[in-house]
Order: C-alpha cells, then structure tokens, then sequence
C-alpha cells in the first residue's frame, strides 16, 4: 500500500506570511507536508502578488530544502477567476472550489491540514463548512495566532519568517466531520445553493414543470443562457460578463423570459424575483441535463 501523503490547505489574502508561519509551525511539530495547496480570489490584484511572493518560498518545488510544493487553486466563476466573494454566484463558485479541492484530496486519499486564517472571512466561513462535509477525524483545521508587536514587525519588514520563540502558535479549531458519522449526509452536504434553496421550498410540481417547459421552448438559444444564469442567481453584471454581452442585451434576454413566464403562469399576484427564478428554473433545467 502506497504511503498516505500530506496536503496542507489554506486560503490566501494579502498577506502570504500567514501561510509561512503556519507551515513553519506544522514543519516544527514535525508533521510531514508533501504539497501546500493555496485556493484565493486570483482576480484581485493584491492577491496575485501575494501569490507571487508565496511562490518565491518554493524554489524548484521545495521550501527550505524539503520536498514541497506549491499548488494554486484560483476561484472561477465560469472560466474567469474572481476578485472577490460577496455576490450569490461568487460565493456559490468559492463554495464549489473548495467542496472540488477536499473531495479530491480525500479521495486520493490525502491527510490534510487546513488554514483559515488568511483572506477574505467569507473564504473561511464557506471553507469550515467544507471541511465538516469532507474532512475527516484524523484531519485539522488550524488558526495561527500573531502578537500585536510581533505583526506591527511583519507587515513592516515585510517578513516571511519569524523565529520560534516570536509567540506565533496554532490554535487548533474543533470541528465534527459529519459524514463519517452520519454517511447519510453525504449526498445532502454535496448540494449547491440553489438546490438547498429548493430543498426547503419545495421540490418543482409537474405543473411548475410543465409551464417551465413552455418558457424554454419560447427562448432563443441566449436567452435561454440567461435563464440558466437567472436560476443560479446571478445579477445581470455577472450575466454580462459570463456571457461577454452588454448590460442593454442582458436586460433584453431578460424580459424576454419575464414576458414568456408572465404569460404562462398567468398570476396577477405571483412576484417575479430572483427567488422565483431560482425555486422554479434551477430544478428544471438540472432535470433536463440529467
């Protein structure tokens, strides 16, 4: 049996020596790390140079003489990395990068250490609950801790390195691995957001399906594209530029499926929001790719 190797994954920021220290520290408890996988908001930047700055601590794929190498995961919405999470579909893409990144090294099988100490808090709010989905017992998540002398000093001179009595520790975070308790869970943990949307609504009714199939039968081939983006619930800026089009077409695109869906589902009362979108159309078109 082939040697279980060892990951350590952490989200990055503007500030790279996150990542230093606290591979410093695992190193020095004399944890093996076989390869530090960094997953970040590529199109910001600050990030991309505090990417290259990470880099230049991997010379050759080794960090300070050992066997270690660097690996990026940049956060894509389609095939455009993103510069920041705060909008339904930027969070939904970090939310699908990482549940990728640990389903990958968990199935490979990897041991992995996760930081969460760097960037934005979204990124470790959304990575913690990856890692209860994926993550095992024998897995950790880390927070590192900086004194206040000690990170005036850094952010300074711009260190990448402190020495081990500086008072920089880890604090391990407790976390429950849910499915290796609960297998059950498994398949519930692995939904996107717009199908926990609709888990708690309700699941689509063959009368919803069957007035949906008449909306998508009405579209043109983009306008359809656009339907498909309203139901994961993008804003017309991201549809914009998913789509490469300008914000005037979006907005055509758009009333065009509204006027379709108004006709069809024929209710003076019913209210045509993102939620409605999203409750009726992301069910459908998922059925229909399946």
């Amino acid at each position: 049996m082939s040697e279980i190797k060892t990951s350590y994954v952490a989200t990055l920021g503007g500030q790279p020596q996150i990542i230093t220290f606290t591979l410093d520290l695992l190193l020095a408890r004399n944890e093996s790390i076989d390869q530090v996988v960094v997953i970040y908001l590529a199109g910001n930047p600050r990030y991309q140079d505090s990417f290259k700055r990470l880099q230049a601590e991997f010379p050759q794929g080794q960090y300070h003489g050992r066997p270690c190498r660097l690996h990026a995961v940049p956060v894509l919405a389609g095939k455009e990395p993103i510069a920041d999470a705060y909008e339904p579909t930027q969070i939904e893409a970090v939310r699908a990068a990482f549940h990728r990144l640990l389903h990958d090294l968990k199935q490979m099988p990897q041991a992995v250490h996760l930081g969460l100490s760097s960037g934005r808090r979204i990124m470790s709010l959304v990575g913690l609950a990856a890692a209860m989905q994926f993550l095992s017992p024998t897995d950790h998540i880390w927070h590192i801790y900086t004194p206040d002398s000690v990170a005036k000093k850094v952010k300074e001179e711009q260190l990448m390195h402190v020495p081990a009595d500086s008072g920089v520790r880890l604090i391990e975070v407790p976390f429950v691995a849910w499915p290796a308790y609960f297998p059950g869970l498994a398949p519930l943990f692995q939904q996107s957001t717009a199908q926990m949307i609709r888990s708690r609504l309700h699941w689509l009714s063959d009368e919803d399906r069957s007035r949906c199939r008449r909306v998508w039968e009405k579209l043109t081939p983009r306008q359809r594209e656009t339907l498909t983006l309203m139901a994961k619930g993008a804003d017309r800026n991201e549809m914009a530029q998913h789509m490469n089009i300008s914000l005037a077409t979006v907005d055509s695109h758009r009333e065009a499926a509204l006027k379709c869906a108004e006709e069809i589902w024929g209710e003076d009362d019913l209210v045509f929001n993102a939620r409605f979108w999203i409750e009726k159309f992301d069910q459908f078109i998922v059925e229909m790719s399946t």
